[in-house]
């Protein structure tokens, strides 16, 4: 194997120093991992990562410098892969949530479902096909993420499928290095003072960078700890909403039985009210019928009385010469008036009770 020099400019650890290292996700097979360089990389403007509902995640941004890549229609749903402790979880993408293919300058955006129960996490990466893939920070519970930490790398995987396994940078030097104070040691002379000096300040900048990562990792930790507590937190607010909604729902369903007996008894007084008054109006035409019939009775009574009167003063008239015959015509007319009399008076009672009838 070719090794390459200490000072030479394309070594990791010199450019450690001069600060145009990116540090990322690189495969690891029977090797150390090693840092890699990136000038012009392709970016993605991360301008929203959240919780969008308690099991739904929204990634949003705009990609640039992105290289030619192969038909969009190739590309393939996207995927948000999630990795919490020892799981690894895939977030398919909401088909309608998507904006499309990535496309420089412009905003694209997307939600992804989990499938699982949600748990919390601290490392996620959003992947297009094989060809794109963004590491992303932590969701945020702000509606904009912080624009000096929303620029990210985009990796171009050149039509791969991205390695599974989730790799960290390695905090000690490659064996390469370890090895160059040797290689220059036996060299002998100013090289290897230079080459050892070299050495040092690149593993006082990884020491560095190490103490930088500890932090890093603290404060992912204390992140991860505010997660679960927010994702506690959510979760009583969800229970406590589902409560309230049960509570609601029980109310309403008995309120709803309620007003339906309500109809059911209103209905059948009505019911019985609508017989009622049918009964009253067959009384009602009964009684009609008797007045009319009595009206008639009336009438008839009157005109036979009438006759008799008149019959009787013919006789009164003819018998007016006979004083005992007159004395007992009188006595007969007498005797027919108070019939009349109490016919009238029997016709009027009716009459009265007839009428009292009517009213009710």
């Amino acid at each position: 194997m070719r090794r390459t020099p200490a000072h030479h400019p394309a070594h990791p650890y010199r450019m450690l120093r001069r600060g145009r290292v990116t540090l990322g996700f690189v495969a690891q097979e029977h090797h150390t991992e090693t840092l890699t360089a990136s000038t012009e990389a392709p970016t993605f403007a991360l301008k929203r990562f959240a919780w969008e509902t308690p099991d739904r995640l929204v990634v949003s941004g705009v990609f640039g410098d992105l290289p030619d890549l192969p038909d969009p229609a190739t590309l393939g749903s996207p995927v948000l892969v999630v990795r919490a402790g020892e799981g690894v979880h895939d977030l398919p993408a909401v088909a309608e949530s998507v904006a499309g293919p990535p496309q420089d300058g412009k905003v694209w955006q997307a939600q992804f479902s989990w499938q699982d129960a949600p748990v919390a996490f601290a490392e996620a990466e959003l992947r297009l096909g094989a060809d794109l893939t963004v590491l992303l920070p932590e969701p945020s519970e702000k509606r904009r993420i912080n624009r000096a930490r929303n620029m990210l790398e985009v990796r171009i995987n050149n039509g791969a499928d991205p390695s599974p396994e989730t790799t960290e940078i390695a905090h000690d030097p490659p064996p390469e290095a370890e090895a160059e104070p040797e290689h220059a040691a036996e060299n002998g002379g100013p090289a290897a003072v230079g080459a050892q000096v070299e050495l040092l300040a690149a593993q006082e900048e990884v020491r560095a960078v190490q103490v930088s990562l500890q932090q890093t990792e603290a404060e992912l930790a204390r992140a991860r700890e505010d997660l679960e507590a927010e994702r506690t937190r959510r979760a009583a607010d969800s229970e406590r909403f589902r409560g309230g909604l049960a509570q609601v729902r029980e109310t309403a369903e008995q309120a709803l039985s309620d007003e339906h007996r309500t109809v059911m008894r209103l209905d059948s007084e009505l019911r019985d009210a609508k017989e009622a008054a049918g009964a009253k109006d067959a009384e009602l035409d009964a009684l009609g019928e008797q007045l009319v019939a009595a009206d008639e009775a009336r009438t008839q009574a009157e005109a036979t009385a009438q006759s008799e009167i008149d019959a009787l003063r013919e006789q009164v008239a003819k018998l007016e010469r006979d004083g005992r015959e007159t004395e007992r015509l009188r006595a007969e007319l007498e005797e027919a008036d108070a019939s009349i009399e109490q016919a009238r008076d029997d016709a009027e009672r009716l009459l009265q009770r007839l009428s009292a009838i009517r009213a009710k």
